[in-house]
């Protein structure tokens, strides 16, 4: 089993994004500490926060979203229109891989934040919705469990494989809500039907 998680782990561990770069905020990517060597010489964790991240946190994943930080403006203005604040905001716990400002720039090919603000208020919102609901998994899990298991059932009814999110690239992880977790990732994810 190590063998086969140890090439994802030095996956996540490579995938870094600077646009998290606050130290105030609560989702700037942690720091990894140097993780003791398995049998094989390689890594046996990628993040050594994943065990803090199982307990809830002080704020709900829209509080986490909604911060006047910076960090999620696009997919901050994606979840109010789309009307899945009070889904994101109650007690059911959920996880979210939370597409950062310039994945939605990159994705929607625009200039900038307030561009790709713009293309989203101008998508169907059946469409917004469906791609929202594609980047959330009914439980809490943690970067541990996320890179074990080989697919996800996301809230859009499709399915998330390990590699297409291993493809998204992971930013930052384990940012522990009070109704889940939230793991930061570099590209918008796209269902494909």
């Amino acid at each position: 089993m190590t063998k086969i998680l140890a090439p994802f782990s030095i996956i996540a561990i490579s995938l870094s994004l600077t646009a998290c770069g606050s130290s105030t905020s609560p989702v700037s990517p942690t720091p990894v500490a140097s993780v003791p060597a398995g049998t094989d010489g390689k890594p046996t964790s990628v993040q050594p926060d994943w065990a803090a991240a199982a307990n809830p946190g002080d704020l709900t994943i829209v509080g986490i979203v909604t911060q006047d930080d910076g960090e999620f403006d696009v997919l901050q203005a994606a979840v109010i229109r789309a009307g899945l604040v009070e889904t994101l905001d109650g007690q059911r716990q959920y996880t979210v891989f939370a597409p950062t400002d310039l994945a939605f720039v990159t994705t929607l090919g625009v200039a900038d934040e307030a561009a790709a603000i713009a293309a989203l208020n101008n998508m169907p919102i059946e469409t917004l919705t469906d791609i929202l609901l594609f980047h959330v998994t009914a439980g809490r899990r943690t970067s541990r469990s996320v890179l074990a298991a080989p697919s996800y059932h996301m809230l859009n009814g499709a399915t998330l494989t390990r590699t297409q999110l291993a493809a998204a690239g992971l930013a930052a992880t384990d940012i522990s809500a009070s109704n889940g977790i939230v793991h930061v990732i570099n590209a918008v994810l796209l269902p494909v039907r």
